[in-house]
């Protein structure tokens, strides 16, 4: 193993949507990719052939919410490149019903994608990062701040997230290493892509205040900035179009 003079990031759900958007991001300031997803298309090879030609970038297909997956990823790691410097557990979907209507087994898996995953990979790759001093962004959503109708579980996990953020930031500031969250708002996903005409003319009227939605590249933006800023620590950014602060 030699230890690349290159930062190092590990991107859970890094094949689509924001994930990618920060696997991009990532890219251009010459930070070596270790992405993982659960499957490989022509999606994801367009994705690793753009990302080869800026970085060196490795792709694993696992279920993130499988903890046996974060230890491979950091040994994956470690073995190639042989550092983490970025932890970003971006892997996630939507999670419809609420109390009386999801079921068991649809809450059970929220928390084991949305919760347990960050948190595994936080464990396994602890020691990778306190070496000098890492950083893990955690993806939340403005549903886990405000109350939304209809998807209980969903809101339930991303309201947990900000709080595991600064959790872990004051457990781990002394070793340097930094968590921030991000909470996006409307962004131009699939996760989105079902979205009525209604609810989108909606949407853009009467809730967004900047009257248009969000670009996974919105998010990498600010993403790239909690990561590699190394005096922000604990914090939670909100990235929606000022959706979560109108008061009416």
């Amino acid at each position: 193993m030699t230890e690349s003079a290159r930062h190092v990031a590990i991107i859970t759900g890094g094949t689509r949507g924001i994930g990618a958007a920060i696997a991009h991001a990532l890219a251009a300031r010459d930070v070596d990719l270790l992405l993982s997803g659960r499957n490989r298309d022509d999606e994801v090879d367009a994705l690793i052939a753009a990302l080869d030609t800026k970085t060196n970038v490795g792709l694993h297909l696992a279920d993130a919410g499988d903890p046996s997956t974060a230890t491979a990823l950091v040994e994956l790691a470690m073995q190639r490149f042989g550092r983490i410097d970025y932890l970003v557990p971006a892997a996630g979907g939507a999670v419809p019903g609420t109390a009386l209507s999801v079921s068991p087994e649809a809450w059970e898996e929220a928390f084991r994608v949305h919760v347990h995953a960050p948190f595994h990979l936080f464990r396994a790759a602890h020691g990778a990062l306190a070496v000098r001093g890492g950083a893990m962004l955690l993806i939340s959503s403005v549903a886990g701040l405000r109350g939304c109708p209809g998807t209980v579980a969903y809101q339930t996990v991303k309201g947990a997230l900000p709080q595991m953020g600064r959790a872990l930031a004051r457990d781990h500031g002394h070793e340097g290493i930094r968590i921030n969250t991000v909470c996006p708002g409307i962004i131009e996903t699939r996760f989105h892509a079902a979205m009525t005409p209604e609810a989108r003319r909606n949407n853009l009227e009467n809730r967004i205040p900047l009257r248009h939605f969000g670009t996974p590249e919105n998010v990498a933006t600010a993403s790239i900035e909690l990561l590699t800023n190394p005096f922000i620590t604990g914090e939670t950014l909100v990235i929606d179009g000022g959706m979560s602060m109108r008061m009416v």
